[in-house]
């Protein structure tokens, strides 16, 4: 067997592989043995025929076979030798297979993607620095204050109040159509946010199993419901419970209460930390993936269309799952958006290039600058992530043991440590400061 193997530009490679006469026989008569278990020869019980006699019946209807033997034993022999090794077998084509003459396949493969990083210390990013404010802590203190509430029970004939907590039961209709057949049930807090603006009103004054029918019109722009935007809802609701919400005073018995605080000035600095923390925290991710953004445009990539196809599907599939939505083609994604494929799946493709880009980018500098992880960093990346889980690490450990998972814990591991070398290497300039309004808008991707 003889081969040459000729690297493209564009992450594929070209091969093309010559065999002897002898070596085409050899894998025919590795294709007669094959058959011979199946074939039926008068006379003969399966597999007990003589190989000449399978031969003789069979005759050229298992070249194909023998073609497959022959060319998957030339790939398992020659991977090692191959300078640019196929990310998945060749797809060949026999240009000549013949017992006299001996044969010749070729195959257009690809290879690994390929990037060419430029200096990271030449990259340049922003970070931004949390500013927390006494609004902010009072804030956080507020939201712990609301999950201490005490609901207490009204006695029948007390109406419903602005801050109440109600049980209801409910149905509802668009004006002009029929209910559903089933009563809904539900609770409803009076005053919280979320509420439609101008619905409670309806609700106050209520009493314990009174009933009560009203219309009510959504805003014309209604982003926590778009279906509901400007629609007249007739509601039938039922009120079958009422309680009266009472909510700590913000004092230093609340901070005793809530994690044995000294006082409630002990309470607000320690609120203060975390926020810095969890802010500081997601911030640097942030800025860490700006890093990268910026590296990728600084960067030469060769990546094979294959495997952005393949990964488009993943990033596709990936996407209805994580939305609840039924697992359908993209193609049929497509039609209920009322769009073309090309541009849906062009969108997707984006998304999976970008993957793509950042993993090889992460291995590529893992290679260049030599960063490994030790069994000591490990572990300590286990203790880390069951700190965040809140479970001990030995809990951890024995559920990826038990998942088989350890290589994906392994390689976590790796990319945040190398997340860190990144976001240390690159040039920062100075931080910005930066309110927990805008942090949140950087955060949510809501930024200007």
């Amino acid at each position: 067997m003889e081969f040459t193997a000729k690297k493209n530009n564009n992450a594929t490679c070209d091969l093309s592989i010559q065999f002897s006469a002898e070596e085409v026989r050899t894998a025919y008569s590795k294709a007669y043995k094959n058959a011979a278990e199946k074939v039926k020869i008068p006379g003969f019980r399966p597999g007990k025929a003589p190989l000449n006699m399978v031969e003789k019946v069979l005759g050229d209807t298992v070249m194909d076979d023998a073609a497959n033997i022959m060319l998957n034993q030339a790939m398992a022999d020659l991977f090692d030798k191959l300078e640019h090794k196929p990310i998945r077998l060749p797809q060949f084509q026999m240009e000549t297979f013949d017992k006299n003459t001996g044969a010749k396949a070729k195959a257009t493969y690809d290879t690994k993607p390929e990037v060419t990083l430029p200096k990271l210390k030449k990259i340049k990013i922003q970070p931004k620095e949390i500013k927390i404010s006494e609004t902010d802590i009072q804030k956080e203190l507020e939201g712990i204050q609301k999950n201490m509430a005490r609901n207490s029970l009204k006695e029948e004939g007390e109406p419903v109040e602005a801050a109440d907590l109600l049980e209801i039961n409910y149905k509802f209709k668009e004006t002009g159509k029929e209910y559903p057949d089933a009563n809904q049930v539900g609770k409803f807090q009076m005053g919280a946010p979320q509420n439609p603006p101008g619905f409670e009103t309806n609700l106050l004054g209520m009493k314990l199993n009174e009933t009560k029918e009203f219309t009510f019109t959504y805003p014309d722009v209604y982003p926590a419901s778009p279906e509901s935007a400007g629609k007249s809802i007739i509601y039938t609701v039922t009120v079958t419970a009422i309680y009266k919400v009472t909510y700590p005073e913000i004092n230093d018995d609340f901070a005793s209460e809530v994690d044995g605080s000294a006082n409630l000035q002990e309470l607000k600095e320690k609120t203060k930390k975390q926020l810095i923390e969890i802010f500081g925290n997601a911030l640097t991710k942030r800025a860490t993936d700006d890093a990268y953004n910026e590296i990728i445009k600084e960067s030469k990539f060769i990546i094979p269309e294959s495997l952005i196809e393949e990964e488009t599907e993943t990033v596709f599939k990936n996407f209805m799952r994580e939305f609840g939505l039924p697992v359908t083609s993209l193609s049929d994604y497509a039609k209920r958006l009322g769009k073309e494929e090309k541009e849906v799946r062009e969108s997707f493709s984006k998304a999976a290039e970008k993957r793509i880009q950042t993993y090889i980018l992460k291995q590529k500098i893992a290679d260049d600058y030599k960063i490994v992880i030790s069994d000591e960093e490990v572990e300590a990346g286990y203790e880390k992530e069951a700190t965040a889980q809140g479970i001990p690490a030995e809990t951890l450990k024995k559920e990826v043991q038990k998942q088989k998972a350890e290589t994906y814990y392994r390689d976590k591991f790796l990319f945040d440590k190398i997340d860190e070398f990144v976001y240390a290497e690159v040039e920062k300039k100075s931080p910005k400061a930066i309110s927990t309004e805008e942090a949140e808008k950087i955060l949510s991707g809501k930024e200007e």
